[in-house]
C-alpha cells in the first residue's frame, strides 16, 4: 500500500479543492490508513476538525513524507480550523518538524496526538500488519471515547471546536470507525486514493463475475489459522486462474495479471483485510476517490452501483503537486547527470527508474532487471535509478560499470518531481503506483510499467492499454502471471527469461524512439493537462469536492 496525501481548503466560499488562482494547493500529507474526523464549530460554520490516524508499518519510511514542504493554500483559513494527526509515538517529532515548519497560520490550526498515548499497553511490532491494524482500531476508538467525554473544548482563535460530528475513513482501515457510528451516531464517510478501478479489481466486483481467487482465501479466518501465511499462499496458487476479468472501463485481462509479481505477503493480507473493507461498503453512503472521472469515465460512472449497497462517489482529483515542492539543486549529483546528458545528447536522453519507497523488483528478477537495463545505454539514451526502497538490492559490480562508463548514476533519494521535469527525461520506468503516476502524467512523462499487486495493474493498464501513454514489461512477471497475458483477444506468451526481458526492453526503447513514442508523449501531455484542469477552479475535482462538502454539511 501506498502513501497518500489529503487535500482540503476553502474555495469560492466552499468546500473546495485545494487549488488557488495562483494554481498552488493545500495539502495534508498522511500515510494510510486514514482518519479525518471532522468536529462541528460552536461558533463559525466553516471551521472542520480532521483527524488523520497514519499507520506506519504500511508504509516503508514516512520521513521524507512528513518533511514534504506542499504548496499551501492561501484560503485555507477560511474553512479549516484545526486538523488533529493522531500518530504512532516514533512519528510525532517528524510529524511536529513538518507542521512546525509550516507559516503560524496554519501550523497553530494543527495538533498532533498519538494513539500509543492511551491506556492500551506498548505498541505491538511495526512488522506484523494485523497486529498493527487490531491495535490502531482499539487505540481509535479509546482516543474518540475520551474526545467525546472530554469536559474541555479546544480553543482555535479563542473560539471553541465541539466534538467531532464526522468521521472520514480510509477504506483500508475496514471499517475501524463503524463503532463510533453505532455508539455515537456520527457519520462514516468512505475514501480510497486510488482510482475507482482499483477498487473494483481488488475487491473482486466485476461484470459478471463468476467464482474469484478471493472467494477461495475468504474461506479463511485469518485469527483462527494458525498458519496463515502458508495456507493463504497456497490456496492462492491453487485457484488463481486464466479466468478473464472483466473490470469496467478496462481491457479484459487474466485473473493472475492483476497481480504479476508474487509478492507473499498479498494472500494473508487480503484474507485479513477483504471482509472488513467489504463489511465497511455495507455501512456507508458516501465514498470519496482521489482520481480524475475523465480518466476513468466508464470505471467512475459503474462505481456507485457495484457493491451491493449503492454508495455515492465523489471524484476530487488526485493529490499531486502541480508544482514541484523542492526546487532542484543546481548542484546535486542528479542534476549535474541530466544537465550534462541535456548539453551532450539533447532533451528526451535519459529514463528515469524508480520503483517507490516500498517496492522493489524480487530477487528473483534481479537478472531480468539488469538484463533490461543494460538495453538503454545500448539504445543511447542513459539512465537515473533511485533506490529508495529499504529492500533495493542490485549487483554493486554491475552498478560500478554503468556509473564508470557513464551510463547511470544510483541515488538513495531522488527529488523526484524535480526530476520529471527535468527536459532530459525520455520515459519514467516506474512501478505504477498512484501518486508516482499522477506526477508523471502533469509534467508529460510517458511510462514503462513493472507493477508488482494493488492498484499498480489496473494504473498500468488504463494508462498504458486504455490511453497509450505508455508500455507495461510482460517478460519480467512471476509467479502464476508468468503463463500468459490476454492483450486485445491475443494470448501473449510470457516466456519469462533474462533473454526475453532484455529482447522486451530493446523492443519498446526502439519503439519510444519513433512515431509511436512521439504519438504517447502528445497522449500523456494531453492526458496531464486532463488532470491538471480537473483539479483548477471549476475542474471536475474541484467541483467533485465542493459537492462532498455540500453533502456532509461543510459548505
Amino acid at each position: 500500500m501506498l502513501p497518500g496525501r489529503l487535500k482540503i481548503s476553502r474555495c469560492n466560499g466552499n468546500f473546495g479543492q485545494g487549488i488557488n488562482t495562483a494554481g498552488t494547493s493545500y495539502q495534508v500529507t498522511y500515510h494510510i490508513p486514514v482518519f479525518a474526523i471532522a468536529s462541528r464549530p460552536q461558533y463559525d460554520s466553516h471551521s472542520v476538525e480532521i483527524c488523520c490516524i497514519p499507520t506506519r508499518s504500511l508504509v516503508g519510511s514516512p520521513a521524507s513524507r512528513y518533511e514534504d514542504r506542499a504548496p499551501v493554500n492561501r484560503k485555507v483559513p477560511q474553512l479549516v480550523h484545526l486538523f488533529v494527526l493522531p500518530s504512532s509515538s516514533r512519528e510525532v517529532s517528524r510529524a511536529n518538524k513538518y507542521i512546525g515548519a509550516q507559516p503560524a497560520m496554519y501550523s497553530k490550526r494543527i495538533r498532533i496526538v498519538t494513539a500509543s498515548d492511551t491506556e492500551t499497553g506498548p505498541s505491538v511490532s511495526t512488522n506484523n500488519v494485523i497486529e498493527m491494524l487490531d491495535h490502531l482500531e482499539v487505540c481509535f476508538n479509546q482516543w474518540i471515547d475520551s474526545e467525546i467525554r472530554q469536559a474541555s473544548v479546544t480553543q482555535v482563535d479563542g473560539g471553541p471546536i465541539g466534538e467531532p460530528s464526522l468521521v472520514i475513513e480510509d477504506l483500508f482501515n475496514g471499517g475501524m470507525a463503524l463503532e463510533c457510528k453505532s455508539k455515537y451516531g456520527i457519520p462514516v464517510v468512505g475514501w480510497w486514493i486510488t482510482p475507482a478501478s482499483s477498487l473494483m479489481a481488488i475487491t473482486g466486483h466485476e461484470q459478471a463475475c463468476s467464482k474469484t481467487v478471493y472467494d477461495s482465501l475468504l474461506q479463511l479466518d485469518a485469527r483462527k489459522e494458525p498458519d496463515l501465511f502458508t495456507k493463504a499462499n497456497e490456496l492462492y496458487l491453487q485457484n488463481v486462474s486464466d479466468r478473464l476479468v472483466t473490470i469496467p472501463g478496462l481491457p479484459a485481462v487474466h485473473e493472475w495479471e492483476l497481480s504479476p509479481q508474487s509478492v507473499p505477503f498479498i494472500p494473508p493480507f487480503i484474507v485479513y483485510l477483504a471482509p472488513r473493507i467489504s463489511n465497511m461498503l455495507k455501512h456507508i453512503d458516501e465514498l470519496v476517490f482521489c482520481t480524475t472521472f475523465e480518466i476513468e469515465p466508464i470505471s467512475a460512472a459503474s462505481i456507485s452501483t457495484a457493491f451491493k449497497r449503492p454508495v455515492t462517489p465523489f471524484f476530487i482529483g488526485p493529490a499531486v503537486d502541480l508544482v514541484s515542492p523542492r526546487q532542484p539543486d543546481d548542484e546535486s549529483a542528479i542534476n549535474e547527470f541530466l544537465d550534462r546528458a541535456y548539453s551532450e545528447h539533447g532533451a528526451h536522453s535519459v529514463i528515469y527508474v524508480a520503483f517507490g519507497t516500498a517496492f522493489f523488483p524480487l530477487p528473483s528478477t534481479q537478472p531480468h532487471l539488469m538484463a533490461a537495463l543494460d538495453e538503454i545505454p545500448k539504445a543511447g539514451f542513459k539512465f537515473v535509478f533511485a533506490l529508495s526502497s529499504e529492500s533495493a538490492g542490485v549487483d554493486q559490480a554491475w552498478m560500478d560499470a554503468h556509473v564508470q562508463a557513464g551510463n547511470a548514476i544510483f541515488p538513495k533519494w531522488a527529488n523526484q518531481t524535480a526530476v520529471l521535469e527535468h527536459p532530459a527525461i525520455h520515459y519514467f520506468l516506474s512501478h505504477g503506483g498512484w501518486n508516482s503516476s499522477t506526477e508523471a502524467l502533469v509534467r508529460g512523462v510517458p511510462f514503462i510499467f513493472w507493477p508488482f499487486m494493488g492498484d499498480q495493474p489496473t494504473n498500468a493498464m488504463q494508462i498504458a492499454n486504455v490511453h497509450d501513454c505508455g508500455f507495461e514489461l510482460l517478460q519480467v512477471r512471476t509467479g502464476p502471471a508468468q503463463s500468459t497475458a490476454y492483450r486485445n483477444g491475443t494470448e501473449v506468451k510470457i516466456i519469462g527469461t533474462q533473454d526475453a526481458a532484455r529482447e522486451e526492453m530493446k523492443h519498446i526503447l526502439e519503439l519510444s524512439k519513433g512515431p509511436r513514442g512521439e504519438h504517447q508523449r502528445a497522449n500523456v501531455r494531453m492526458l496531464g493537462k486532463v488532470v491538471a484542469d480537473s483539479l483548477g477552479r471549476g475542474g471536475s475535482g474541484d467541483v467533485g469536492l465542493e459537492n462532498l462538502g455540500k453533502a456532509l454539511s461543510l459548505a
